[in-house]
């Protein structure tokens, strides 16, 4: 499954950097500056002028940037993992596969909580009313788990989270072992 999607990726990819240079976002032949070394399970979103790339590596790292090219390193999402994260998965070393969303009045990130070839996991939200370090009402939020998974009990692993939207209805796509993808509705107030 990894390497069928690393392998997807890849084709994509010269199709994504095509696509932004039609566009006129980025340059196909430039080279990207700035932050921009282990950058793992990203994504992205546009807010107040800047693109904001969030990553893996050990925690949620923040990167931003105006054209897509140059990037600047802006912090983490949490210092350290949440205690009830701990407590949840005993043994979890790092939060991954971030997926961001703005719907509520809020931004969404959508995390994994889990130990590698388990399902013991959790899908965490935290939440920010922007996404700009320098504002005021910069903080992010966490919420807790949102769906978790126990060995023994779940046929599904809670981990690699992704919103979609039908209409204003968002849902959560997550998993990959043990049963595949599923699919669940989103309190729209509270995410």
């Amino acid at each position: 499954m990894i390497r069928r999607v690393a392998r997807r990726a890849k084709l994509l990819l010269p199709l994504c950097l095509w696509l932004l240079a039609a566009m006129g976002l980025a340059t196909p032949n430039a080279a990207q500056e700035g932050d921009i070394r282990r950058v793992h399970d990203p994504c992205i979103v546009k807010a107040g002028g800047w693109y904001y790339v969030f990553s893996t590596l050990g925690g949620i790292q923040i990167r931003r940037s105006k054209d897509l090219m140059r990037w600047e390193y802006v912090g983490e999402v949490f210092e350290e993992i949440p205690a009830w994260a701990k407590k949840a998965v005993p043994g979890v070393r790092a939060l991954w596969a971030p997926d961001i969303s703005f719907f509520n009045g809020q931004y969404h990130l959508y995390y994994s909580v889990s130990t590698f070839g388990k399902n013991r996991s959790c899908i965490g939200l935290a939440t920010n009313r922007t996404l700009d370090p320098a504002d005021d009402r910069y903080e992010w939020v966490d919420r807790g788990p949102v769906i978790t998974s126990r060995p023994g009990k779940d046929d599904f692993n809670a981990i690699d989270p992704s919103v979609a939207f039908d209409g204003e209805q968002p849902w959560l796509a997550f998993g990959s072992f043990w049963s595949g993808i599923k699919l669940v509705r989103l309190d729209p107030e509270t995410g």
